[in-house]
């Protein structure tokens, strides 16, 4: 279930359903310098066909792609911002992947803020998201900034 503060985008394409689910805050930063706060909650994987959603440990990759999203978003307007993440939802390995978290971490935030991407952005970003499926199946970090990933490699 969403709630009224949840930003979630769904993409159906190349016969791949792609969905996120995020919770931010953004708030001016008076400091001059953009932050990012994390407070996860929830309980991870509890069952199949059910949503998970980030709990304070684990799901590292989605983490680290929410963050990459948010210092991408950041290099696109003028103002600094401290930003707080409390919810990340999705299905993994099947709907959901870092870089639709990251995706949509992008558009949550610019809806927070009342910032509009020109529809080539979005397009450009968009593709670059989807594409992000590939087989066989990796944990790909995202840099929005070069359009490229980095495979995530668990320690």
């Amino acid at each position: 279930m969403v709630d009224n503060n949840s930003y979630k985008w769904k993409k159906f394409a190349n016969s791949i359903d792609s969905i996120a689910i995020v919770d931010l805050n953004a708030i001016p930063s008076a400091s001059g310098q953009n932050q990012i706060i994390e407070h996860y909650s929830g309980q991870g994987f509890v069952g199949q066909g059910y949503l998970e959603s980030v709990p304070e440990n684990g799901y590292d990759s989605w983490k680290i792609a929410a963050k990459r999203g948010l210092e991408y978003a950041f290099a696109l307007v003028s103002n600094n911002w401290i930003v707080t993440i409390t919810k990340i939802e999705g299905r993994a390995l099947t709907d959901t992947n870092p870089t639709i978290v990251g995706y949509t971490v992008i558009r949550a935030f610019f809806e927070k803020i009342s910032f509009q991407l020109d529809n080539n952005q979005i397009e450009t970003l968009e593709a670059f998201a989807l594409s992000s499926w590939t087989k066989p199946y990796k944990e790909l970090i995202p840099d929005f900034f070069n359009l490229s990933f980095t495979e995530h490699l668990i320690d």
